[in-house]
């Protein structure tokens, strides 16, 4: 009878874990494994320091791939970084990081939007219109902001007049192919 006592607690738990499930390791399909890949990636360029090395390394991202679901992310980050140039009043930076952006990603309204204010501190008026017409055409979240601004520097440069300002921005619609 005390071995019973003895081995009933055993046997239960042998029980126990005989009918609990197995879980299967799954494998990995070969969209996960980008997405994992991809991911570590990002994270180890978030890490970096220095901001333009990372810049760099967000735009390598984005050239060797461009299919990636993180694109958004990485898209923003790069944003941010010419933003915080275009803060700092560095303009010939903000002008030369955008367009390098532009050059990879041209459907992106708000590089546009850098590009032109950027322009327009270097007193280069006609391709901040360009620039912020642009933007506006590719209705992105500051296409308002760009009109306004658009508008705001024809009429510096035209004595107040606006006549003229939506040829600036049928070039930009044909000029994105839209």
């Amino acid at each position: 009878m005390r071995v019973g006592r003895c081995l009933l607690p055993w046997l239960g738990l042998v029980l126990w874990f005989g009918n609990s499930p197995v879980w299967a390791q799954e494998e990995e399909t070969p969209e996960q494994k980008q997405y994992r890949e991809d991911y570590d990636l990002y994270q180890k360029i978030k890490a970096v320091v220095e901001p333009g090395r990372r810049a760099d390394q967000l735009l390598q991202f984005l050239r060797e791939r461009p299919k990636s679901k993180l694109l958004a992310n990485v898209q923003s980050d790069y944003i941010l970084f010419v933003q915080d140039l275009l803060k700092q009043a560095k303009w010939d930076a903000v002008v030369a990081q955008a367009g390098r952006f532009i050059k990879l990603r041209p459907r992106v309204g708000e590089a546009y939007y850098l590009l032109g204010s950027a322009l327009k501190e270097l007193k280069q008026l006609a391709e901040a219109m360009d620039a912020q017409a642009k933007c506006y055409v590719l209705r992105c979240p500051v296409s308002e902001k760009a009109r306004q601004y658009l508008e705001y520097i024809y009429k510096g440069a035209n004595r107040g007049s606006t006549a003229g300002l939506d040829a600036i921005i049928k070039k930009a619609r044909s000029e994105l192919g839209g």
